[in-house]
């Protein structure tokens, strides 16, 4: 009910903003609301919605492996890099839009749920009201998609933290770098900045970073998605460190180096091996990191099962690399797969909302098959659930 009534509300002042920021309506062009009494709820099929990019490796070959073994129950649909749109470019949206418009599809599922997902989810929903939907990992406020999705998986970032920060130390780390920007910290609104995943990873990995008696220094880079892009990011970054060192905030080589901006990977890795200092690790708990592409001499793998046998061949090039924290578990492929069950569960009508948390928490657990792996509530909302499996590992 809860999510009903906010969903409402938010159409109303995503329609009164456009309205009033003098851009039009997305929706010039009217499409009828769909009914959906023609097919049964149940024999509906899933939409999986995989952003492009190589930074999104495991995303896509886990949602091909799943959509293989249901091959009648669900499609997958890419959508464009969403560092380069816009609120008036945006593939997403589109796409969102055009599955609410087929009475085939009786469920979306983000895999990862970036920024313009509640816009996405708001205008699919006036055409299609009686749309499932699924958000793993949110970039934008988690308050907002609680309100609009059915449920949502993020990563335990509490865990996540202490997890990277031990690692950090044993690798020596006096200092620990990590750089983020405002929409992912604080939020590009009011609504935006009272449960950002990032700002909750921050404060964590200070808290962490305390324990440890490492120095946390929190650099607040521009937005990729202003002008420059991940290239000006990058060269801020660059000019920054040097001029940390320069005045003294960080000194040496054993300097941490983290960032949520998964777009910026590759280079980010090139800074560390520049100045010796340390990978702390992926934004996302990956095995399919992307530090790989930063090695000629070691292949990106083609199925989930191969993450250990990857791992393996980056410590084997260790010496091509610089001192690094990788991720040697599947998480994602746990979240995706999890997600398709539990879906399948509501669209059968054998998940009521007094029964989502039991339902979700069975639904992570079976597909981690690991003891180690924990799901809880997340921040008082009753339908996101955070979950963690310690994997992180040093090499070199």
């Amino acid at each position: 009910m809860f999510k009903k009534i906010t969903s409402v509300f938010l159409v109303l002042l995503l329609i009164f903003s456009f309205a009033g920021c003098g851009k039009g309506n997305p929706d010039d062009e009217t499409t009828a609301p769909v009914t959906s009494e023609e097919i049964p709820m149940s024999e509906k099929k899933i939409a999986l919605l995989v952003p492009a990019g190589t930074q999104f490796n495991e995303l896509k070959i886990a949602s091909q492996e799943i959509a293989s073994v249901y091959s009648d129950k669900i499609i997958i649909k890419e959508y464009d890099n969403n560092s380069d749109l816009s609120a008036n470019k945006n593939d997403l949206i589109t796409v969102s839009k055009e599955l609410a418009a087929d009475k085939t599809i009786g469920a979306i599922i983000y895999t990862k749920a970036a920024r313009l997902t509640n816009e996405a989810i708001l205008m699919s929903q006036q055409i299609n009201p009686d749309l499932v939907y699924g958000c793993i990992e949110p970039e934008a406020s988690t308050g907002n998609l609680a309100g609009l999705a059915n449920f949502v998986f993020c990563t335990d970032w509490s865990k996540a933290a202490a997890d990277i920060v031990a690692k950090a130390k044993l690798k020596g780390a006096e200092y620990f770098l990590m750089a983020s920007f405002n929409r992912h910290i604080s939020g590009s609104s009011s609504s935006d900045r009272a449960s950002l995943l990032a700002s909750t990873l921050k404060s964590a990995i200070n808290t962490e970073c305390t324990k440890q008696g490492i120095e946390f220094i929190y650099h607040n880079a521009p937005d990729p998605i202003s002008a420059g892009g991940t290239k000006a990011v990058i060269k801020e970054i660059r000019e920054s460190i040097a001029r940390y060192k320069s005045t003294g905030k960080i000194s040496g080589s054993n300097v941490a180096v983290f960032s949520t901006d998964y777009f910026i990977t590759n280079e980010l890795i090139e800074i560390v091996r520049e100045n010796n200092f340390i990978y702390a690790g992926p934004s996302f708990p990956t095995a399919f990191n992307g530090i790989g592409e930063a090695v000629t001499d070691v292949t990106l793998p083609t199925a989930t099962a191969d993450y250990a046998a990857y791992n393996e061949s980056l410590r084997n090039a260790a010496n091509n690399l610089p001192r690094s924290i990788i991720y040697n578990y599947s998480l994602e492929s746990v979240f995706i797969t999890a997600a398709i069950h539990l879906t399948f569960d509501i669209l059968a009508n054998k998940t009521a909302d007094e029964t989502l948390t039991k339902k979700a928490t069975m639904r992570l657990t079976d597909a981690a098959n690991n003891e180690a792996f924990t799901v809880k509530v997340f921040g008082g909302y009753s339908n996101v659930y955070c979950a963690y499996l310690p994997a992180y590992e040093t090499i070199n």
